[in-house]
């Protein structure tokens, strides 16, 4: 029997049981609002995608299902391997799909250091520490951002900037944050001014961002990543154009962060006709490299793959895990000319790919299992069960004429043995393979209201930390919940903080 999956009432925010339906080739979010009535939420335009990401993870329904959506009162620890944190909601945009800034939410929140020494004080003492990604509002409208980020630094944290760039756009200031040394994670949704009057009502905002992005490649000594929100009729047909941006700033630019519009807005603020779910932003990605055959797979599939990672080093799945239909991936990888779709690369189709992390996994699972990883005759031994284990996947599925220089088999022993040796996969590569660089593409879904549901945050290994203004606890929220709560909390964090010295 099918465990309960919880929902929310879009209209009186009440937590009710929801269900799936599949109609016209579409999967709908179904709810019956015990006080307001029958509603359902577009959750997929592709029916057949979102069920063959479940079929391959081997999802059941049937599975216990913990989360109930009252982040407030859940005593459940999720220990995310990545957290945001608001440092304020003052931003030098205003757009309309947003209201995580002071018109959308009708304060101002933007706490002094004593708040984020609580904070980093709590996250350090976290196992493991989780990367930061410092949040908004815009981050970069604080005068103390860097002092913010030394501290956190201080307690050991691993820290990203996600900002919409417009101060990068003042290469001094851009040259101070990429002495930082951290990744930085700008929004840029593509190169059309008009797309920045129709996204963000801000037709200026384009000619800043574009500089921000010259001032990072000038000055930045790593790579970074760019966030794309990607919206059916507003900037679809100009994702070709954003992947061969990236593919000129492939020296800068590590990833592609595409995010599906998100109906946050109030009513008048923004219209669109036609809903952007994850599956519509792949067929995007799809329609913007013609003639290749673009293929992605749920990132939370690697997860399969842990035990054996930890025999090579601590295994860092930001995404894995998760659920099947949450963040989807894929990568495109460069012959020096332009970027390739993975699937140039091998002599299969991903799924099949993904369908062997499964197996492979379950099987290294059970083969593993009484070796220690932290034991150095042990970790040996593990790391031989492991390559065996996909030496012949890997000869099977890797078009290997296309990936290695000069001899392929010699350069794939050379790979294998590195791995043995312990030295780094994307290492081992850089040194044997024809390949240029690799664009990492997430497509990363922000839940709504609307189809927000509790099997997909169940597992959820992200989410928002904030420090409690009544206990001092500080605690974590599912990403895509925080949305249910940002508000009330930030506000009585900005109460308990009044009068309080910068």
């Amino acid at each position: 029997m099918a465990s309960t999956n919880y929902g929310v009432c879009e209209k009186c925010r009440k937590r009710i049981p929801i269900t799936h339906a599949v109609r016209d080739g579409k999967v709908y979010v179904a709810k019956s609002c015990p006080d307001c009535g029958p509603t359902e939420a577009l959750v997929s335009s592709d029916a057949a995608t979102w069920q063959r990401k479940r079929d391959i993870w081997e999802y059941s329904e049937n599975g216990a299902i913990a989360c109930h959506l009252h982040c407030e009162r859940c005593r459940r620890e999720h220990k995310p391997k990545m957290v945001f944190l608001d440092v304020t909601n003052r931003c030098n945009m205003n757009c309309p799909i947003c209201i995580a800034n002071i018109p959308g939410m009708g304060f101002e929140f933007h706490p002094p250091m004593a708040y984020f020494e609580h904070v980093a004080a709590g996250l350090a003492a976290m196992d493991p520490k989780p990367t930061v990604q410092l949040f908004g509002g815009e981050p970069t409208v604080r005068d103390d951002l860097f002092d913010i980020i030394a501290l956190l630094q201080r307690h050991g944290l691993r820290v990203r900037i996600v900002t919409n760039g417009l101060r990068l756009a003042d290469e001094e200031y851009c040259k101070k944050v990429c002495a930082l040394k951290i990744p930085v994670l700008i929004a840029f949704d593509g190169r059309d001014p008009e797309i920045y009057t129709r996204l963000r009502k801000s037709p200026d905002a384009y000619a800043k961002k574009l500089k921000a992005l010259e001032n990072l490649k000038k000055h930045s000594r790593r790579k970074n990543i760019i966030m794309c929100c990607v919206a059916r009729h507003v900037n679809d047909k100009h994702l070709g154009d954003l992947i061969a941006f990236c593919h000129e700033n492939r020296d800068i630019i590590s990833a592609l962060h595409l995010i599906p519009l998100t109906e946050t807005w109030e009513e008048g603020e923004f219209e669109t006709d036609v809903t952007t779910t994850i599956e519509d932003v792949e067929q995007i990605v799809a329609e913007a490299l013609p003639g290749e055959k673009v293929e992605f797979m749920s990132a939370g599939i690697g997860t399969y793959l842990k035990t054996a990672m930890s025999f090579f080093g601590s295994p860092r799945l930001t995404f894995g895990g998760a659920h099947p239909n949450c963040e989807s991936m894929t990568m495109l990888l460069s012959d020096g000319e332009r970027f390739r779709p993975l699937g140039h690369y091998l002599k299969r189709p991903v799924d099949d790919v993904a369908r062997d992390i499964v197996v492979i996994g379950r099987q290294l699972e059970k083969k593993l299992a009484r070796l220690d990883p932290a034991r150095w005759s042990q970790r040996w031994h593990g790391r031989l069960i492991v390559i065996r284990a996909l030496l012949g996947p890997a000869l099977k599925t890797i078009n290997l004429h296309r990936v290695l220089r000069g001899s392929p088999l010699l350069r794939l022993l050379r790979i294998f043995g590195g791995l043995l040796l312990g030295r780094r996969l994307k290492d081992q590569l850089r040194r044997h393979s024809a390949i240029d660089a690799v664009l990492h593409m997430l497509v990363l879904p922000f839940e709504e209201y609307h189809s927000i549901e509790g099997a997909r945050l169940d597992n959820c290994p992200s989410g928002f930390v904030y420090e409690d203004p009544d206990t001092g606890e500080v605690k974590t929220i599912p990403v895509c919940a925080w949305s249910l709560y940002r508000t009330g909390i930030q506000r009585r964090i900005a109460d308990k903080y009044a009068g309080a010295p910068a």
